[in-house]
C-alpha cells in the first residue's frame, strides 16, 4: 500500500498541488518533531518554473494492504462529528478524515512554506490580496452520494461563520459567492501572512442539501460526510467507530487526511490514563496516550512502539480584568502571578516533562523572539505576591478567586495550583463545568475569575495572541474581557511586522499588565502495539487515516 501526500504551491497568482510520499516510520522509541518543510528557495524556484515540486521521504515495508482496523483510546468524550463544532480533543482526531477541506495543514508552520494540501480545491488563484478564485473538483460526493458543488462550499463557510466555532474564519473569512457549477470567489477581511492559507484550512464541507434536511441525530450520529472515511457507529460519550469510503471521490494525488492506510478506525474514550496503560497491556487497544509516570512501562519492550514530542497545545491563565472580578485590578493580577511556580503546577499532572512557558504563546513560532526564554517570567516569589497583594487592599485570608476548569481534564494541576495560592493567603476555589456549559460561561464575565485554557501554535506566535487578544474576535475585547486601546495597537503593529521590536513591545506590555499567564508546554509519550511504527505525527495529534502499518501488525478488533 503506498501513500501519499499532496503540497499546496502557494504562489502570487497560482497555488497548485505537488506530490509527496506520506508519513514515514520507525520502530522502537522515537522522540518525533514535525515534518520539515520544503526550502523557501527551492519553492520560489518551482514557483517561477510553474511546475509541480515537492519532497520525497523514505517509505517503509508497509502493507501490502490497508490495516484492517486500529481501535485508539482517547481522553476526552467529545465525539461531536457533525460537519462543524467547537474545539475539543476529539474533534481534532476526526475532522479532517471524515470531512472534506479546501485545503488541509500537515504541520506547525506548513503556512510559511508551502507545505498545506490542496483537497476539495484542484486550485485556488490570487485576484488581489484579499481576493482568491477558487476552483473544486468536479466529481465531489459526500458518503449518501450527494454531490458537492461551489453553492456547497459558500453554504458550509457562511454557516460556519454564522455558527461562530472557528476563531480563524470569524478573523478572516469576509465572504464568498459562487461563479460557477465549480468556482467560488473568496474575500478576505483581514490580509495578513497566512490569512488564506488560514480560511482554506478551517472549514468542514458539506451538502446544503443533505445539512437542511437532516435531523439533529442525523447529523450528530450518521452524518453524510464529505471526507474520505465515514461514521458507521456511535455510541454518545463511549465510542466513535469510522470507516473508509469505498466510494471515495480522489482517486489519485491525495493529501494526507485523504489517505486510507486503515478500514476501520475505533476511538474509545479512556478517561483515566492508568485504565489506558492497562488497556494497552490487556490488548484492548492497539495505541493510546500514557501518562509520563506509565510510559516506563513501555519502553524496551518490543511489543510496544514510544513516540514522545512537545504538544502543540500549550496551558495558559486568563484573568477575567471585566469590573465584575477582584482581578480587574493588575495587583490582584500579579499577586496571583506571582504565588505559584508553573513547574509544580505541571508537576500537579504527575509529571514533570514539558517545557514551562516564557511568554502566554510557546515556543514553536518562527517569529517567537528566544530571548524571552532567558528572562524572568513570574514565577513563585511570595514576598512579591504579598506586595501585590497590600496594594490592592487585601490582607491575608480576604481575597477569594474563582477559576474555571474542565471537568474532564485532570484535576492535579489545578489542586496543585490552589494549594500554593492558600500559602499566599489567596483563597483558590476550583469549578469544575463540562465542555458545553464551560463553552457557555467563556464569554460571561460574572462566572469567573481566572480561567485556565489551551491552544495550540499553527503557524505565528502572532496567531496565537490573536486568538487570546484581537478585538475581532471578542465584542468584549478579549478572552479576558480587556478593552486596551495600546494593547491593540501593539497587536496590530506585531501583525503587520514580526520585528524583534515589535514582539517585544506586546510581549512586554502584556508581563506588565498582568493580562494572561502562560504555563507549560506538555511532553506526550503516544504507545502503539508492534507493528503499528509511525503515528504520522504532523501536528497536534497523529493522522490516525496515515499511518504505517507493517506485516507485524495485529489489530485488537477482528
Amino acid at each position: 500500500m503506498k501513500t501519499k501526500r499532496v503540497l499546496a504551491l502557494f504562489t502570487a497568482s497560482m497555488m497548485t498541488a505537488a506530490l509527496l510520499a506520506g508519513c514515514g516510520g520507525s520502530s522502537g522509541t522515537s522522540q518525533t518533531t514535525a515534518p520539515a518543510a520544503q526550502s523557501a528557495e527551492a519553492t520560489e524556484k518551482a514557483a517561477e518554473e510553474n511546475i509541480q515540486s515537492g519532497n520525497e521521504k523514505t517509505e517503509t515495508t508497509v502493507m501490502e494492504e490497508a490495516a484492517e482496523s486500529v481501535t485508539v483510546a482517547v481522553d476526552d468524550d467529545s465525539f461531536t462529528i457533525g460537519p462543524w463544532g467547537g474545539a475539543s480533543a476529539v474533534r481534532d482526531w476526526t475532522e479532517n478524515i471524515l470531512w472534506a477541506h479546501l485545503a488541509y495543514r500537515p504541520f506547525i508552520g506548513a503556512m510559511l512554506d508551502d507545505g498545506v494540501q490542496l483537497v476539495a480545491a484542484k486550485s485556488v488563484t490570487k485576484t488581489d490580496d484579499a481576493t482568491y478564485d477558487i476552483e473544486i473538483w468536479d466529481n465531489i460526493t459526500d458518503s449518501q452520494g450527494n454531490p458537492i458543488k461551489a453553492e456547497d462550499v459558500v453554504y458550509s463557510y457562511n454557516k460556519l461563520a454564522e455558527l461562530g466555532y472557528v476563531t480563524d474564519i470569524g478573523t478572516y473569512y469576509a465572504g464568498s459567492e459562487a461563479t460557477g457549477d465549480y468556482t467560488l470567489q473568496i474575500k478576505l477581511k483581514n490580509t495578513m501572512d497566512g490569512a488564506i492559507e488560514k480560511v482554506l484550512t478551517s472549514c468542514s464541507i458539506a451538502s446544503r442539501t443533505w445539512y437542511e434536511g437532516a435531523s439533529e441525530n442525523d447529523i450528530n450520529l450518521s452524518p453524510a460526510t464529505t471526507g474520505a472515511y465515514t461514521v458507521t457507529d456511535m455510541q454518545t460519550g463511549s465510542s466513535v467507530t469510522m470507516e473508509a469510503r469505498g466510494d471515495y471521490w480522489k482517486k489519485e494525488d491525495r493529501a494526507d487526511a485523504e489517505l486510507q492506510n486503515v478500514n476501520k478506525i475505533i476511538l474509545r474514550c479512556i478517561a483515566e490514563a492508568s485504565s489506558r496503560s492497562i488497556a494497552l497491556e490487556n490488548k484492548e487497544v492497539d495505541m493510546a496516550e500514557v501518562s509520563a509516570s506509565d510510559v516506563g512501562r513501555f519502553e524496551g519492550n518490543d511489543a510496544f512502539n514510544v513516540t514522545k514530542y512537545n504538544n502543540a497545545m500549550s496551558q495558559y491563565l486568563i484573568f477575567n480584568t471585566s469590573e465584575n472580578s477582584p482581578c480587574a485590578d493588575v495587583n490582584v493580577r500579579k499577586a496571583i502571578a506571582y504565588a505559584f511556580d508553573a513547574a509544580m503546577v505541571l508537576q500537579g499532572s504527575g509529571s514533570s516533562a514539558g517545557t514551562i512557558s516564557h511568554d502566554v504563546a510557546p515556543n514553536l513560532g518562527p517569529d517567537y523572539v528566544q530571548e524571552w526564554d532567558n528572562q524572568d517570567y513570574f514565577g513563585m516569589n511570595l514576598e512579591k505576591s504579598a506586595e501585590y497583594l497590600k496594594a490592592a487592599g487585601y490582607e491575608p485570608g480576604q481575597l477569594e478567586i474563582h477559576l474555571m476548569v474542565s471537568s474532564q481534564a485532570p484535576q492535579g494541576p489545578y489542586q496543585a495550583l490552589q494549594a500554593m495560592l492558600e500559602q499566599a493567603g489567596i483563597k483558590l476555589v476550583i469549578d469544575a463545568y463540562d465542555r458545553a456549559l464551560r463553552q457557555t460561561y467563556d464569554s460571561d464575565p460574572t462566572m469567573w475569575d481566572m480561567s485556565e485554557l489551551s491552544q495550540s501554535v499553527s503557524d505565528f506566535t502572532t496567531s496565537f495572541w490573536n486568538i487570546l487578544f484581537s478585538e475581532d474576535n471578542y465584542e468584549y475585547g478579549t478572552q479576558g474581557f480587556t478593552k486596551d486601546d495600546k494593547l491593540q495597537e501593539l497587536l496590530k503593529a506585531a501583525n503587520a511586522e514580526r520585528s524583534e521590536e515589535n514582539m517585544n513591545a506586546f510581549h512586554d506590555y502584556v508581563i506588565e499588565n498582568c493580562y494572561m499567564v502562560g504555563l507549560y508546554t506538555e511532553t506526550r509519550s503516544i504507545v502503539t502495539t508492534e507493528g503499528l511504527t509511525d503515528i504520522c505525527l504532523e501536528k497536534l495529534n497523529p493522522v490516525l487515516n496515515a499511518m504505517t502499518f507493517t506485516e507485524q501488525y495485529v489489530p485488537v478488533a477482528k
